[in-house]
């Protein structure tokens, strides 16, 4: 490894132009673009009033050949929606690792952090001698595929942003604009004439019918805050040492045919180094295409106008050693981690208060199918549907669930069917979602106002979707505070008419705990 430019290559200086630069302008400009698309995306995954949503809003997840992956190692039906993403590969085989650094939407999230929250300081060069990590979680993550165990969604990038949007941003942009809204309508005019108008739009364009809440936004802050954090520390540090589909594209890249030149420093030069936000080009080493991003900036940077980009180059490829015992210990260890993980969630039976989405019937196979998105959570009408935190396990960590007391599941609703990249939640017709059980309601009498106060409430039974009803009253002949004899309307819930949907416990006016629960239907389980 000489450092020296490759052989017949023009050394003589040449006068820069602005067409290197415009390709770095082109790039910004898809790389805004694929974000704000990403974003329009997200906002459209919401109910507008008809229970068809108008346009693909899981179209990124189509194009991500990790979850295509993982779909096809865990034995999964495979969903058709998912081979869109053979084209990326198809793309990066010609371009190289172009996906990360014109199309993410969360390495443009953290391109933007990083210049708007910390000051421009040399790499620390940890992402450069972590870069191997990401290699080994990817191949951990295949390992445990075959066994049913599908961790990706966790460390997916896409699934990442979205879920941190929906969780964590989202509700609280809402809860801002509201509030903000409601206090400069309190001051009155002349303020009025301009927070009016513009919560109008804001109601009109992004926001929801009314603010969601989402359990664990703390936890989701933190993950998310740390990969920012790390930016502080070097330039796309989440891209270069952990992120698995970077790891999936990277792999794909080494034998791309457009190829940087020269593919060495030059000797009298280093400006490469500082310039490659990816670590692409290190003293002493070839350039390498399993880490750059086509980010085109050492094209656009170089002052000799020597850098090029080509499609043909005879230029040996730089090697990716990942170490044989350090690929075999990926896989063992992302075996192993199936018994593990398993320990606090497939191996005892559910939680009976863990209610999944309509169509995720089995818990096994709903595990291994669903990706963490976030997607069901955030088009979920009546905002019911939450991430889950040990309740399934360390499997089912950010999964949905139903928490009846904060949303039920709207009896004519499909939607989280319709969004859901893996089919982890089926897409039914609106008569097969309605006969489906989710759980079943029962009755805590020690709690339920006519048991403990001899009056009558009609109120679960008038929110009963289902025909007949699944609660019917029975009345009876009781004594009230007073000793005194009055009759009551007692609800009684027949579990063979009860779909799970939970509208009664998330209506029951007692405080607290609902006196009528919704718990895991047997039924599910048999």
């Amino acid at each position: 490894m000489t450092g020296s430019p490759e052989p017949n290559f023009k050394m003589t200086s040449i006068k820069k132009t602005s067409f290197p630069r415009s390709w770095v302008t082109v790039r910004r400009a898809v790389q805004i673009f694929f974000f704000l698309l990403f974003v329009w995306l997200f906002l459209q995954a919401e109910y507008g009033g008809q229970d068809t949503l108008a346009w693909p809003v899981d179209l990124f997840f189509r194009f991500d050949p990790l979850v295509l992956a993982v779909n096809l190692l865990t034995f999964s039906p495979l969903v058709l929606g998912l081979l869109w993403s053979l084209i990326f590969l198809g793309l990066t085989v010609v371009l190289g690792r172009f996906f990360c650094g014109w199309v993410c939407p969360l390495g443009t999230t953290l391109d933007g952090c990083r210049h708007l929250l910390f000051a421009p300081r040399p790499d620390q060069g940890v992402a450069t001698r972590w870069r191997r990590l990401k290699y080994y979680l990817l191949i951990a993550l295949l390992a445990g595929a075959p066994l049913s165990l599908n961790l990706a969604g966790l460390l997916d990038p896409l699934s990442l942003l979205w879920r941190t949007l929906a969780i964590v941003f989202y509700p609280g942009l809402s809860y801002a604009i509201e509030k903000a809204s409601l206090a400069f309508y309190s001051l009155g005019e002349p303020f009025t004439y301009v927070s009016e108008p513009l919560y109008r739009f804001c109601k009109a364009t992004i926001l929801p019918f009314r603010a969601p809440v989402f359990l664990l936004p703390f936890l989701t802050l933190v993950l998310f805050g740390l990969l920012v954090a790390a930016e502080r520390l070097d330039r796309r540090f989440w891209c270069r040492a952990l992120c698995p589909l970077g790891a999936l594209y990277g792999l794909i890249a080494r034998i791309s045919l457009l190829r940087r030149v020269p593919a060495v420093l030059c000797r009298d030069c280093g400006d490469c180094v500082q310039i490659c936000k990816m670590g692409a080009l290190v003293e002493k080493d070839r350039h390498q295409s399993a880490e750059c991003q086509l980010c085109l900036r050492c094209l656009a940077e170089c002052q000799q106008g020597r850098v090029r980009f080509v499609w043909r180059s005879r230029a040996p490829r730089a090697a990716l050693d990942l170490g044989r015992r350090q690929v075999v210990n990926a896989l063992v260890m992302g075996a192993a981690a199936v018994p593990l993980v398993r320990l606090g969630s497939l191996g005892r039976r559910p939680d009976e208060f863990l209610l999944r989405p309509p169509g995720a019937q089995e818990e096994g196979e709903f595990l291994s199918r669903c990706v963490r998105c976030g997607e069901c959570m955030k088009v979920c009408l009546t905002n019911g549907l939450q991430p889950v935190l040990w309740e399934g396990g360390l499997e089912g960590l950010y999964t949905p669930r139903l928490v009846p007391r904060l949303g039920y599941c709207a009896y004519s609703c499909t939607l989280c069917g319709q969004v859901c990249p893996t089919g982890a939640i089926p897409r039914l017709e609106p008569a097969v979602k309605q006969a489906m059980s989710l759980g079943t309601a029962f009755l805590n009498r020690s709690r339920c106002i006519p048991y403990t106060e001899a009056q009558d409430c009609l109120v679960c039974e008038e929110h009963c979707p289902v025909s007949p009803k699944a609660i019917t009253f029975v009345d009876q002949e009781v004594l009230n505070h007073k000793g005194a004899k009055v009759m009551v309307k007692l609800p009684v819930v027949h579990p063979d008419r009860c779909i799970g949907c939970g509208h009664c416990e998330h209506v029951c006016p007692v405080g607290g705990a609902a006196a009528i629960r919704v718990k895991r239907s047997l039924r599910v389980e048999m």
